[in-house]
């Protein structure tokens, strides 16, 4: 069966006044994953956004794990650049220890300039520092005294300990979506992590590709498939309710992240992308049983190794709304992926 998690929502707009309730939602929402039978719950990252956008990943990845006694919690994804490698290895032992076993570190290089200018980091040293920061976390993790020399960290004689409970450590999976960053997760990660905004002809590029670099180095490929989904009773019920998931797909859109494909060459601008262009090979909607056929052709079609399911966007549906969502994905589709 093909191992399903859920990505929530972290926002609260406009201003983030009820970042608490979120928390408590998001754990909520963990919880109603793991009693449906979801696989895991991973925790995405920005910073400077008016909405509360949570900045710390891998702190309510631990707190999840707190709440929770089989679910896998990770990040989905940490923007690594912006941290101290030591820092992050120290914290996902802990964490790893904490859950015996349950954390899978997902980490990107960041793309929104506000996020850097936070940490007083270059956007522009983005690449080499998530590679040093990477390469510095796998040798912390053996628990031996270690130097390393790049251009971005110097560490001589270091330890990191304790030690993460899985070994040799934590399963490191990199977010990409350019032909660099394909590369750099087939040489350096355990697995990619494709976007939810591409459509199917582009995943399925992006995965060939990514599985060709893995061949070449030796490694195996692990393919993680995200997906932004809308559960409603019908197609139509999805497609009036579809609202708030396209304006974070038109968010996208604008900021250039799309990648030009067969369903968007009538689309010049935001205004044109419409739920009914979105929901062609992308956006996963309708009722469960429309759903459960949407997945079971992208497994048939990207043969991944993991789903990340978003439900739940900034403007809704409500947090009711997604717990029964959780629990009807849970019953009636994930058991026959």
């Amino acid at each position: 069966m093909l191992p399903v998690g859920y990505l929530p929502c972290t926002q609260d707009p406009p201003s983030g006044q009820n970042m608490a309730r979120v928390l408590d939602e998001i754990i909520a929402e963990a919880r109603a994953a793991e009693a449906s039978g979801w696989d895991g719950c991973f925790i995405t990252e920005h910073h400077q956004q008016p909405d509360g956008y949570l900045p710390s990943p891998l702190l309510m990845a631990g707190l999840i794990g707190m709440r929770t006694q089989r679910l896998k919690v990770g990040t989905c994804v940490l923007l690594l650049p912006l941290y101290h490698p030591v820092h992050v290895a120290e914290d996902c032992a802990i964490i790893d220890l904490a859950t015996k076993g349950r954390l899978v570190v997902s980490v990107g290089v960041g793309y929104q300039p506000p996020d850097f200018d936070a940490f007083e980091i270059p956007i522009s040293a983005r690449a080499r520092r998530t590679e040093e920061a990477l390469e510095i976390m796998r040798l912390a993790w053996k628990g031996d005294r270690f130097s390393f020399h790049g251009k971005q960290f110097n560490l001589t004689d270091t330890l990191i300990s304790p030690r993460p409970f899985q070994r040799p450590g934590p399963p490191v999976w990199m977010a990409a979506w350019t032909v660099p960053g394909l590369r750099r997760a087939a040489r350096m990660a355990d697995g990619w992590i494709a976007d939810p905004v591409q459509s199917l002809p582009v995943i399925k590029e992006f995965a060939e590709r990514y599985r060709t670099e893995a061949a070449k180095v030796g490694r195996t490929p692990y393919v993680c498939l995200m997906r932004d989904a809308v559960i409603a009773e019908s197609l139509e019920k999805a497609a009036a309710e579809s609202a708030p998931t396209m304006v974070t797909h038109r968010f996208y859109f604008n900021y250039g992240a799309y990648v030009p494909d067969e369903y968007l060459k009538n689309v010049k601008s935001a205004d044109d992308l419409t739920f009914a262009v979105a929901a062609k090979n992308r956006i996963v909607a309708g009722s469960p049983n429309d759903c459960l056929e949407q997945l079971q052709m992208w497994k048939e079609e990207l043969r991944p190794d993991y789903l990340i399911i978003r439900l739940r966007q900034p403007g809704g549906p409500p947090h009711e709304r997604a717990l029964d969502a959780i629990r009807v994905l849970g019953e009636s589709v994930l058991p026959h992926l």
